[in-house]
């Protein structure tokens, strides 16, 4: 009898297994992979063979995706003028994937935010016009363009003064300003500048912009006030674009909204039709768009989404976005990796929602959990690199590039709109890290090995806390603005109330952060920027392992916050004028740990080695180099001293020094480091 039983068990077990196992295989076979091609696609095809794509994005939009499912786009095809809007979710085990398939080109699918411009006449002496309305082009800019490319080349939207007109970076300078809403220059052309947007430095770490409401002779009225540092814009600088009159140098282009036409300056003669591309605006609202959508605006989070292997480019506002709002719960487990996002006059990657209705009770801001944003190049964008609300997320191996430069800067400028300068001041950053009204957001990242270069604002901005920033590479960050950092931290409140703490700075290389003054009142006029900004209660931020050069201001800067800095190399930072030192601490409320293990090597007669406005804002140092071949007091404590003289004062230090040992000190931190 048992062994009976034991053979039915048998049996049993075996059916189980098989049934299981046809589950998995149906549920694998019932995955669809749907082709898309521009070229030779067709709507009426399956889409569900290389040899009968679909061909349109909006055709992509309106499939009803199940998890496992997979849109490939055909590599070396291009979509214009169209969003993916992606609406359906997947699993943890079977996301929906966006990607790319090969037909024999290894150029990455591109989704462009442009189209061909054609219609080309001459308007005046070098100036040609193309209307937008009428014939071959109505239609196809429903609001008009913010952005005019040459093939790959991004035009710059005419501008006065022009970039290379003077050593201030091409901003002219306020001479009264009799209103807050009224600025006079003696050097600005007597010509109406009616409609025209003036982008004034209102301070370091701003740039406003102004719509012209009338002009007088050398008088512009402002259709809101200016809202200048110290309630002045008197002696500030301020460029205007966005208008007729500013057309005087090749390539440059303005849009008229009023009447629908694109005005362009060219000594070359007329432009061939389709030669130049405009970006299309797509909306006639404020709300977050981006060439990729991760959701429907007012309606649920997606979820278990992969976007890979595209090219997006050219877009009005956004490269990748999630909309504005999501209803009851934030994004999570979306993977964007390996694509490129080049050209947007928004943000590169933007992952900023509000959640209402909260399933969790925690409305706000707020970018998601599980988010992975892997190896992408952003390349380009106006106004921000990579916003994110994100927590418990991954953002690595990515290369941000050339973000917020003065020279790309259309309409929007940095994306400071008509409010207060409150909501400016973070414009221009590479990746922003950044805390929502919930508290649940900004925190348990890990932002490791990326590559930012040439970086309006600051290059990593930090707002939440138990994030680590490791192994980056940050080069000339502080690009456009002052009074920032290659990694900057901002609390609130108090140490025992901020929200950012428990921050690991460890093994990043930072080097010639500009902190650009460009168009500062004479007072703001030095240069201005550090390479770690740890501000405004800031607190238990652990600095370890990183090379820091060249920053014009302070190597690194506690201010009011608190921490250790170990085993960091500093080398010929305050390389600006000001005083300034390799490492300094500012504020009452600061207090670091420890100090050990670093090299703090000065190059500049006003390059302090350490500073501090009292002694007891540290606690401990030891086992750190000391160096400045051009001065002895190189260390301040409330007042300027040698080494040796710290040494008494402080009683720390014992086993510090001031030049032995540099070499191999230097040496073998690179080492530690590489």
């Amino acid at each position: 009898m048992p062994s009976r039983i034991a053979g039915k068990q048998q049996v049993y077990r075996t059916y189980i297994v098989l049934l299981f196992c046809m589950l998995c295989w149906g549920s694998a076979g019932s995955a669809a992979t749907y082709y898309v091609s521009s070229a030779v696609g067709n709507d009426d095809n399956s889409g569900t063979a290389p040899d009968t794509p679909l061909q349109t994005i909006h055709a992509v939009n309106t499939l009803t995706l199940a998890p496992g499912d997979t849109v490939r786009f055909r590599n070396g095809d291009v979509w214009q003028e169209e969003m993916l809007k992606i609406t359906h979710s997947g699993t943890s085990d079977s996301p929906i994937t966006y990607g790319s398939y090969s037909q024999g080109s290894s150029v990455a699918p591109c989704i462009s935010g442009s189209r061909p411009i054609v219609g080309w006449t001459e308007y005046a002496a070098n100036i040609y016009m193309a209307e937008l309305s009428t014939g071959v082009n109505a239609g196809n800019f429903p609001y008009g363009i913010n952005q005019l490319f040459n093939g790959d080349r991004r035009l710059p939207m005419g501008r006065w003064p022009n970039i290379e007109a003077n050593d201030d970076g091409g901003y002219s300078t306020i001479d009264a300003a009799a209103a807050t809403n009224q600025l006079t220059d003696n050097e600005l052309p007597p010509v109406d500048w009616t409609g025209g947007i003036t982008h004034i430095k209102g301070m370091r770490w701003y740039i406003l912009n102004r719509e012209i409401a009338s002009s007088s002779g050398t008088t512009l009225h402002l259709t809101n006030a200016a809202e200048c540092w110290n309630s002045s814009c008197s002696g500030w600088g301020y460029f205007i674009n966005n208008h007729l009159n500013t057309l005087d140098t090749e390539g440059e282009w303005f849009y008229d909204g009023s009447t629908s036409r694109v005005y362009l300056y060219s000594s070359l003669g007329t432009p061939a039709n389709g030669a130049l591309e405009g970006s299309v605006v797509m909306t006639d609202d404020d709300r977050s768009w981006g060439l990729v959508l991760l959701g429907q605006d007012l309606a649920d989070h997606v979820h278990d989404v992969v976007i890979e292997n595209l090219q997006l480019k050219n877009g009005y506002r956004h490269g990748i976005a999630t909309p504005t709002n999501y209803r009851n719960y934030e994004p999570s487990n979306i993977t964007i990796q390996n694509n490129t996002i080049k050209d947007v006059d928004g943000i590169g990657i933007n992952l900023a929602a509000w959640v209402y209705s909260a399933l969790d009770g925690a409305d706000g801001w707020r970018g998601g959990h599980n988010m992975h944003v892997l190896s992408n190049l952003i390349d380009g964008a106006n106004h921000m690199g990579l916003n994110l609300y994100a927590k418990n997320s991954t953002i690595s191996h990515n290369t941000i590039q050339n973000i917020g430069l003065v020279a790309n800067l259309n309409a929007s400028g940095l994306g400071c709109g008509e409010g207060s300068r409150g909501s400016c001041t973070e414009s221009g950053d590479g990746v922003r890290i950044k805390t929502g009204n919930s508290d649940d957001s900004g925190y348990g990242n890990v932002f490791s090995n990326n590559v930012l270069h040439k970086i309006a604002y600051n290059g990593v901005d930090v707002f939440g806390h138990s994030n680590t920033l490791s192994a980056n590479i940050i080069t000339q960050a502080c690009y456009t603005k002052g009074d920032c950092g290659g990694v900057r931290t901002y609390g609130s409140g108090s140490l025992s109330t901020t929200p950012v703490y428990d921050l690991i700075l460890e093994h990043n290389f930072i080097t010639d952060t500009i902190g650009n003054t460009d168009g500062a009142l004479t007072t703001y006029d030095p240069l201005f920027g550090m390479g770690l900004y740890i501000d405004h209660y800031s607190r238990d931020v652990i600095a370890t392992n990183n090379t820091i050069i060249n920053a014009t201001f302070h190597g690194i800067l506690y201010q009011n916050s608190t921490g250790s800095i170990r085993e960091n190399t500093l080398y010929n930072n305050a390389s600006g004028t000001m005083y300034a030192g390799q490492v300094y601490f500012s504020g009452s409320d600061t207090l670091i740990s420890d100090l050990e293990g670093n090299v703090l090597y000065g190059l500049q007669e006003n390059a302090w080695t350490m500073g501090m406005s009292s002694q007891s804002q540290l606690a401990a140092s030891e086992n750190n180099v000391f160096f400045n071949p051009y001065q002895a007091n190189h260390i301040y404590a409330g007042s300027v001293m040698t080494f040796a003289g710290w040494q008494n004062m402080s009683g720390m230090d014992a086993q510090s020094s001031t030049n032995c040992g540099l070499a191999s000190a230097v040496t073998n931190h690179l080492v530690r480091w590489s």
